[in-house]
Formats: C-alpha cells, sequence, structure tokens
C-alpha cells in the first residue's frame, strides 16, 4: 500500500490533465457563437491512422469541437490533396488542418505540409519542418507541460538538470530539441541504432554513460522497454513519450521497472498521450 501512494504521489496523471483541459475546451466552445472546426488528412489506408483519427473525433465531440475528416487513398495524386489543403487554407469556416502522420509512401509528406497555412497549423508540422508555425506539436506541448509538473514536484527546474533526449525522430525528437533549446535547456540527444531496434546493446557506452549521470530522460523511440533500470540513477525523472504495441498491450520506451527508481514519471499508457490529444484541441481553440 506505501509503495503504491509514493508512485501515484510522482506519478504523471494524464488522463485527468486531459479530461480536465476537455472540459474546459468544452465550456468555452459551448458559449462562443461557433465552435472551432478541425480538418483533418488522411493519406492512405493505414488502418493504425484510420484508429488515431477515429480516437480524436471521439475526443472532438467532448470538446465541442466540429470535426471534419478528408479520407485520400492511393487511387488519388498527390495534386489532388494539396488541392484539397489549400481549399481548407482559404475556408474561414475551418480553424484548424492537420495531416495523420505517417502518411503512404506514394504521397510526399513535406511537400503536403508545406501547402498547410502557418495559421491553421494546429498540430505543429510545420514547425517540425523547421518552417514558420502559430503552434508547436502538441506532443512537444504535453511533453513540457509534464516537464513543469516534474519541477515544481522537485523544486528544480528543467534549466537546472542534465538533459538526456533518447530519439531524434521528425514528429517527437527533433521539434522537442528545438522547443527545449528554445527555453535555455541544452538537451544530450542520444540517436542510436536502438532506435530501430530493441536491443538494448546498440546504446553505446557513452550513450549509457549519459542516461546514467542524466536527471531527466526523456524517450521517444517506439521500442518497448528500452530503458532498463541498470541504465539510470535514483531519483532521476521520466518522460517516456514513445509508444508502441507488445502482446496486444500499449507500452512505452521505459520497463516500468523503472518507475521505482524515478523521483517522478509519466506512464504508459495515461501520460503523454492523453495530454497531447488536450494540446491539439487548445492550439485549435487559439
Amino acid at each position: 500500500m506505501i509503495k503504491s501512494m509514493i508512485n501515484m504521489n510522482k506519478q504523471f496523471d494524464g488522463k485527468t490533465i486531459r479530461d480536465r483541459s476537455l472540459k474546459q475546451i468544452a465550456d468555452k466552445n459551448a458559449a462562443a457563437s461557433r465552435p472551432p472546426h478541425l480538418a483533418v488528412i488522411l493519406a492512405g489506408d493505414n488502418p493504425v491512422c484510420a484508429k488515431y483519427v477515429e480516437l480524436k473525433k471521439k475526443s472532438a465531440i467532448r470538446a465541442g469541437i466540429t470535426f471534419s475528416d478528408y479520407q485520400f487513398d492511393n487511387t488519388h495524386s498527390q495534386q489532388e490533396i494539396i488541392e484539397c489543403i489549400q481549399h481548407l487554407n482559404d475556408d474561414e469556416e475551418i480553424d484548424g488542418i492537420m495531416i495523420q502522420i505517417p502518411v503512404d509512401l506514394k504521397f510526399d509528406r513535406d511537400e503536403l505540409i508545406k501547402s498547410i497555412s502557418p495559421k491553421k497549423d494546429v498540430d505543429g508540422l510545420r514547425y517540425c519542418l523547421g518552417l514558420d508555425s502559430d503552434f508547436k506539436p502538441p506532443v512537444v506541448e504535453a511533453i513540457l507541460e509534464a516537464l513543469r509538473l516534474a519541477s515544481l514536484a522537485q523544486g528544480k527546474t528543467s534549466k537546472d538538470s542534465k538533459v538526456v533526449l533518447v530519439g531524434s525522430g521528425f514528429l517527437v525528437g527533433k521539434p522537442l530539441e528545438k522547443a527545449l533549446r528554445e527555453i535555455g535547456v541544452s538537451p544530450v540527444v542520444i540517436s542510436t541504432g536502438a532506435e530501430k531496434s530493441s536491443d538494448t546493446r546498440k546504446i553505446s557506452r557513452q550513450a549509457r554513460d549519459d542516461m546514467k549521470n542524466s536527471d531527466i530522460i526523456i524517450t521517444a523511440t517506439g521500442q518497448s522497454d528500452l530503458i532498463k533500470p541498470d541504465m539510470i540513477k535514483e531519483g532521476v525523472v521520466l518522460i517516456d513519450a514513445g509508444t508502441t504495441e507488445a502482446n496486444g498491450c500499449l507500452v512505452g520506451d521505459i520497463d516500468p521497472k523503472c518507475y521505482e527508481k524515478s523521483s517522478y514519471y509519466t506512464p504508459v499508457p495515461g501520460g503523454i498521450g492523453p495530454v497531447t490529444i488536450a494540446k491539439l484541441f487548445e492550439n485549435l481553440t487559439k
């Protein structure tokens, strides 16, 4: 019982944060002249992408948001999707546009993203490309929120900590590094073969040393249980933004056995993921 209480006190509760945010957004939308309108582009026949779009739609309904999805399969052309996005850019009733990533290999992801108006780029995909955008990616905002709450819990800011970022992917790693540097945090970035393999032996000795000495570890590789207890120190903050399915369950990059050594952690599921959806709709409402 005591161990359980300790874990709860240092656990980032993403579901509660999401629910509170969606309630606030719903109340605001109920008093507005019209609800905000999100348009989602699905480019390809990826069932996982379709599932994520459906989850966003359900959350949009909870938040009182108008939701439209535009589906393009392999019979459509790149130009048809771009023309659709340009139409949505010009439509004053559409407040936000996002493309569900990944897109089918037939399509040029970056060119599609570039066609989104910076003012309607609520998923921050232009930010991921290093282009002008009015928004940061929701997952980046969710991680920054977790870091803020960890700082409050510990009384120590991220700027005063040694931060290690494991993974340098398009959607999380690269934009998060950029966002951290913008607020004065200089992370040590570990980008290794471990991003494509769950074999922890692919993590170099230097990378292991960096992790072992770090105050904060943020990971986003999508490889289950990549970070093991012997790779971290006591009292570390663990931010897990990597998710994958293993044996029918959603799991993170960090082995749950690591939680006992941490001073604060984000679980998978129930951590960064739920808050990411809330941050998307906060961007849209703005």
